[in-house]
């Protein structure tokens, strides 16, 4: 209720005129020049694009003059050369990027160099050797997203999670960790360390190497209290579900942990659990969708939640993004770079271990009126609406992703 009476208290206030936000900049869009952004995705149809796209459709483009053109699957680095060669023919003046092929990220750079594009990587990292290579291109503006080693940090935080609940069978999903997905593997590099270190599993092979397998592979500690059994492969167009049914069928499990999704093989959970007439507890290192929203709200056969931990992005997370790509294609790139050089800027992931959380956490980061990274918020790091606007700025602003940071912006003004 609290939530509910702040949100109307904020959406007044802005009626009211009480701060530039969100009607604010509606007077604008009608009123200035709309800019067209492209929207690279690696599949919109996941929960996280979705979730990124619902952000920029339904709160950016309603508090900023600006329209998105959202792309299609991209599987590659040259299906995102095709897209940014077509978001330029529909007049697109810049590229937020949520795909970032690693091994063809300088082609990239090298088409919108030539299509005089703005390009930024909107939720992702970037390897030192290609950061070299194109930091000082005027048309890459940069990066945002998870540190490599926080992301390791979350495959070590669930496992202890369930470890202290308990957990003795445990089955790893590593999705993509196989095909060369280096969040998935180094997630689940992770949750292989810790299980090593606080349940005296075995090793076969190192962490890194183990992490990697293509194949069903099953460790245990000494004295046998404790199984795991990695599973790997994508269970969209990949070997993850049959993999999944072959170690389900083997036997019992009361611990499943994942390093993506878990949406798409709920229902092979939930089968399980009746099967074997006892609880899984079920974690997935993902992201606050919509999708998951929906799931927390259900009732397993025990009437727990389906999910019990999710670590993973949130929709505003997105917000610096497109900052970023708005300062450069309004004339503003210094208002993010110093130097002239690309920004490499990280941000901290969010934790939900219980359905109370998550839906706290979900209307943090979703919220028209409420957000993580409001249009107020982001209004102050853009020039056209700040004339202070600086890349220390900018830095402190996109930085400031954990809880605390934006729960003390939500509620500054309350």
């Amino acid at each position: 209720m609290k939530k509910k009476i702040l949100s109307l208290t904020l959406c007044a206030a802005l009626l009211g005129g009480m701060s530039t936000s969100v009607c604010a900049a509606a007077e604008d869009y009608s009123e200035g020049e709309i800019h067209t952004i492209g929207v690279a995705m690696y599949d919109p149809d996941s929960a996280e694009m979705e979730m990124f796209g619902d952000y920029y459709r339904d709160y950016i483009e309603e508090g900023f003059p600006v329209k998105f053109i959202f792309s299609g699957k991209i599987t590659d680095a040259q299906s995102e050369c095709d897209f940014i060669e077509e978001a330029k023919e529909n007049g697109a003046e810049g590229i937020i990027s949520f795909a970032g092929f690693a091994d063809g990220l300088q082609d990239v750079i090298k088409t919108c160099e030539k299509e005089e594009m703005y390009y930024a990587l909107g939720s992702n990292s970037v390897s030192d050797e290609n950061y070299e290579a194109i930091k000082d291109n005027p048309w890459y503006m940069g990066s945002v997203g998870p540190e490599l080693e926080a992301v390791y940090e979350a495959g070590c935080d669930m496992t202890n999670f369930f470890l202290d609940k308990g957990a003795g069978n445990i089955v790893i999903m590593s999705g993509g960790a196989a095909s060369g997905n280096r969040l998935h593997q180094v997630r689940t590099w992770g949750m292989l360390n810790t299980l090593e270190e606080k349940a005296g599993l075995v090793l076969t092979d190192t962490a890194e190497n183990l992490s990697k397998t293509d194949e069903i592979t099953e460790l245990t500690d000494k004295a046998g209290n404790v199984q795991v059994t990695i599973c790997p492969g994508y269970t969209e167009g990949g070997d993850g579900l049959k993999n999944l049914e072959t170690v389900l069928s083997s036997g019992n499990c009361d611990t499943l942990m994942s390093a993506f999704h878990i949406s798409s093989y709920l229902d092979k959970i939930s089968a399980k659990e009746k099967e074997q007439n006892s609880n899984i507890m079920v974690g997935a290192i993902d992201s606050f969708s919509e999708q998951n929203f929906e799931i927390f709200k259900e009732k397993d056969a025990f009437g727990n939640a389906p999910i019990d931990y999710v670590r993973g992005k949130y929709a505003s997370m997105a917000g610096p993004g497109f900052a970023m790509i708005y300062n450069a294609i309004t004339g503003s790139p210094d208002a993010v770079k110093e130097n002239g050089e690309a920004v490499r800027l990280y941000q901290n992931l969010w934790t939900a271990k219980s359905e109370e959380e998550y839906i706290e956490l979900y209307g943090y980061a979703s919220g028209i009126y409420e957000n993580a990274y409001s249009c107020d918020d982001l209004m102050q790091v853009i020039r056209q609406f700040n004339e202070d606007a600086d890349p220390q700025s900018f830095k402190a602003l996109t930085e400031a992703s954990d809880l605390e940071s934006a729960k003390e912006r939500i509620f500054a003004d309350s």
